[in-house]
C-alpha cells in the first residue's frame, strides 16, 4: 500500500509540469537523421506513462514550424522499433499491465511515426517519436520551434 502511495506522489508531482516548460530550452538538432529516421526518433518519454507522452509529441508537433509554415496533421502509424533501439522495462504491477501504461501487445516494441504536411503544401514529412524512452528532445533540422504559435494541426 505504501508503494502505491508513494507512486500516486510522484505521477501527480510529474504531472504538474506543463508541456511548455519541457520545452523552454529546447535546441536544434546538429544529427541529419533525427527524428526523420526510426534508428534515430525524437526520445520524448518524459513521463511514466505513454499517453502524457504522446500528449506531448502532439504539443511538440503543434509548435513547429517547416519553411515557416505550422504543420497539418495527415496520419499517424505504429512502427517496429529497430533491434538497436533501447526498450523500456516491464514493471508487471496490478493486473499484469506495465507500470509506465503501455498495453501487454506493445511492450516496448514500437515506434511512432507522425506524418504531417506544412499549410498550403504538398510536401508530407514523416516524424518517428519513441513515447517510452527519455532522451533529450531537439528539433529536427529543417523545423523551427516557435512556442509562442498557437496551431491546431488538426485543422
Amino acid at each position: 500500500m505504501r508503494k502505491a502511495y508513494y507512486l500516486i506522489i510522484i505521477l501527480f508531482i510529474t504531472g504538474c509540469t506543463s508541456p511548455a516548460k519541457l520545452f523552454s530550452s529546447i535546441k536544434q538538432s546538429e544529427q541529419s537523421d533525427y527524428g526523420y529516421s526510426a534508428n534515430n526518433p525524437i526520445l520524448i518519454g518524459y513521463y511514466p506513462s505513454w499517453q502524457k507522452n504522446t500528449q506531448n509529441a502532439w504539443y511538440y508537433l503543434s509548435k513547429l514550424e517547416y519553411n515557416g509554415k505550422p504543420l497539418q496533421f495527415v496520419m499517424h502509424a505504429t512502427v517496429g522499433k529497430p533491434a538497436n533501439q533501447p526498450r523500456a522495462k516491464k514493471i508487471y504491477k496490478l493486473l499484469g499491465t506495465p507500470l509506465y501504461g503501455a498495453p501487454l501487445s506493445l511492450g516496448g516494441n514500437s515506434l511512432d511515426l507522425f506524418v504531417m504536411v506544412p499549410r498550403g503544401t504538398s510536401d508530407t514529412l514523416g516524424l518517428f517519436f519513441d513515447v517510452e524512452i527519455k532522451g533529450e528532445v531537439m528539433i529536427p533540422k529543417g523545423f523551427v520551434f516557435n512556442i509562442n504559435q498557437n496551431n491546431n494541426i488538426y485543422k
